[in-house]
């Protein structure tokens, strides 16, 4: 019960940092002269995926499912995919349709798939 409640809470905090990433995301592109918020947007990011990780794993020991374990990877993938977007040099075309799909799958593959 405890280790659900754990889970639960990374997941919430994951979330709020996939949000800020979201926020930041619009604002470096807007703002390319402030490195400070090129930098800020970085460390959302890394915070969001650790905090992904670390709920993906934790989730799965707690009950392996083939259905959990693919849309687990399907998330990491699309968030994977969305760094090679914005590394190819088209973050400012379609990083915010990217971003707005990432906090989709963190409300849909987060939250649907933790574990009760």
């Amino acid at each position: 019960m405890t280790t659900v409640r754990i889970i639960s809470l990374l997941a919430s905090i994951g979330f709020m940092f996939s949000v800020m990433t979201f926020i930041g995301g619009f604002r470096a592109v807007r703002r390319t002269d402030q490195p400070a918020e090129v930098l800020m947007h970085r460390v959302n990011g890394y915070c969001t995926v650790i905090f992904y990780l670390i709920v993906a794993s934790m989730s799965m020991a707690l009950g392996p499912s083939p259905l959990y374990v693919a849309a687990w990877m399907s998330g990491f993938l699309f968030h994977a995919f969305k760094v090679l977007i914005v590394r190819a040099g088209f973050g400012v075309k379609y990083g915010g349709y990217l971003g707005s799909i990432l906090l989709i799958t963190w409300l849909i593959i987060i939250f649907t798939h933790l574990p009760s």
